[in-house]
């Protein structure tokens, strides 16, 4: 079986800073779907990517990055929050590794989230609408992608790495979701 673990969630979940840790622990390469994009664009940052190229630009070049990564070994992939739009983007995806959804309530995903001037799906007029009507619309994708799911509400990155390597370690049983106590 395949040792690569996918991280998927919403802007704010902390899909990098767990991403890394959790790499670290298992002594795998960390790797950020985002920061790759951006090396092969040269350094152009994210924000500057849809202000020039749009959106769905964007997802091409996303795409191009995941199909790149298809054959990877010992990696932990942090993706970015609409990665999983893109149908093919999912089987990408699951080919990669093991799809952890990473997730937390709506406001501490705002509140994280809003602390990054770098959103350029929150650089808008109403900034908590766009937010709020994006999460809803992709948590039955993020649901219906993921092989596990760990709620990492009011829980420090690390209780969240052990509890990701519980659940691996027992197999990746699905849709498994813990709540902070």
């Amino acid at each position: 079986m395949n040792s690569n673990i996918v991280l998927i969630g919403f802007m704010g979940c902390g899909k990098s800073s767990i991403g890394r840790r959790l790499a670290k622990r298992l002594s795998h390469e960390f790797l950020d779907s985002d920061d790759l994009i951006i090396a092969r664009a040269q350094g152009t940052s994210i924000s500057d990517l849809f202000a020039n190229e749009g959106e769905e630009r964007f997802r091409e070049r996303e795409s191009a990055e995941l199909r790149d990564l298809v054959e990877a070994q010992n990696i932990v992939l942090a993706t970015g929050g609409g990665a999983i739009l893109r149908e093919e983007n999912r089987a990408l995806l699951h080919r990669i590794g093991r799809i952890v959804w990473l997730h937390a309530d709506p406001e501490t995903l705002f509140e994280r989230a809003s602390r990054n001037r770098k959103r350029p799906l929150l650089d808008v007029e109403n900034p908590r609408s766009t937010f709020n009507a994006l999460l809803e619309s992709r948590i039955p994708i993020y649901e219906a992608t993921a092989d596990i799911q760990v709620d990492a509400t009011g829980l420090p990155h690390e209780q969240t790495v052990d509890e990701i390597i519980r659940v691996l370690a027992l197999g990746g049983i699905p849709k498994v979701s813990t709540e902070a106590s």
